[in-house]
């Protein structure tokens, strides 16, 4: 008799550290799959309050136009000026840019007013006159860094910088001017 309930004692015990198994194994599975879902939640990109496409409430050109009238409350619209310094200093040095690569190709694009501008708060659709654009483009494809002498680049400072308070002249944004002409010349002279 002692045999027997030696043999299902060692039985029952098998039994429980194989239950006991199964129940790890469970609850790594289990945790495991917790894991994967808060991967793939924090995997999927956040927007950001002012980079949901628009500064409060604007974007492309109904953002141009309400900068350009001074279409709301002088409150409201420092704060719009403040959120768009940036993303219009990163069109204006996009279209910079496309016209110094395109000047290298030999092969020039066509401009679109629309374009979206990323940053750190997320993406907007920024929009600008074609009329402006391509003074910027003109810039960008004459603009050779390499091999400018002081002179030249004290000249070339000066030409962004009247494109640059043009620019924002039209928009009300004069105040912004000669940061966004330092950051901007900084950059590609």
């Amino acid at each position: 008799m002692s045999q027997t309930m030696a043999g299902v004692a060692l039985l029952i015990v098998v039994l429980a550290i194989l239950l006991i198994i199964f129940l790890c194994l469970y609850y790594l599975w289990s945790k495991t799959k917790q894991l994967e879902a808060l991967a793939k939640k924090a995997s999927t990109p956040k927007v950001q309050q002012s980079g949901d496409g628009n500064i409060l409430g604007f974007t492309a050109r109904s953002l141009y136009e309400v900068l350009k009238n001074q279409g709301d409350t002088p409150e409201r619209m420092e704060e719009i000026k403040k959120n768009y310094a940036f993303y219009l200093s990163r069109h204006l040095e996009a279209v910079i840019e496309q016209g110094i690569i395109d000047q290298k190709k030999s092969r020039p694009v066509e401009l679109e007013s629309e374009m979206a501008v990323g940053g750190t708060r997320g993406e907007i659709i920024s929009w600008l006159p074609l009329e402006v654009l391509r003074k910027f483009y003109q810039f960008g494809s004459n603009l050779r860094p390499e091999n400018v002498e002081e002179e030249e680049k004290k000249e070339l400072v000066k030409q962004l910088g009247v494109l640059v308070d043009d620019a924002l002249a039209s928009v009300n944004m004069k105040d912004y001017s000669g940061r966004m002409s330092e950051l901007i010349s900084g950059k590609y002279i």
